[in-house]
C-alpha cells in the first residue's frame, strides 16, 4: 500500500494553499468557457428565431396572395367579370363606344 506523505509546516501549507488555488482557477476558467459556450448558442437561438418568424410572415404575405390570385383566375373564367374587369383596369371600350373617365 502506497502511504500518504504528510509534508509539515509552512512547505505543507503552501502545498495545500497551491492546490486550493490552482482547482479555483481551473473552476473559474471552466466556467468562464462554459458562459461564453452557451451565450453564443443563445445568441444563434435568437437570430434563428428571428430568421424564422421573418420566414413565416413572408409566407403567409404570399398566401394571402396565392388566395387573392385564385379568386380572381376564378372570377376572370366568367364572360361578363372579365368584360368588366378589361373597362375598368385597360380602359378598353367597344368600337363605337364613348368612354368618359373620371377620377377621383
Amino acid at each position: 500500500m502506497a502511504k500518504k506523505i504528510k509534508i509539515k509546516g509552512a512547505v505543507g501549507k503552501l502545498f495545500e494553499d497551491a492546490s486550493l488555488l490552482f482547482w479555483r482557477i481551473l473552476t473559474i476558467v471552466v466556467s468562464i468557457l462554459t458562459l461564453f459556450i452557451i451565450g453564443k448558442s443563445v445568441v444563434s437561438i435568437i437570430k434563428s428565431q428571428h430568421h424564422i418568424n421573418q420566414l413565416e410572415r413572408q409566407r403567409d404575405s404570399y398566401l394571402e396572395s396565392i388566395e387573392a390570385d385564385s379568386i380572381m383566375l376564378h372570377n376572370l373564367k366568367n364572360d361578363d367579370y372579365l368584360e368588366q374587369f378589361a373597362r375598368e383596369r385597360y380602359n378598353m371600350q367597344r368600337k363605337g363606344e364613348r368612354i368618359y373617365i373620371m377620377e377621383r
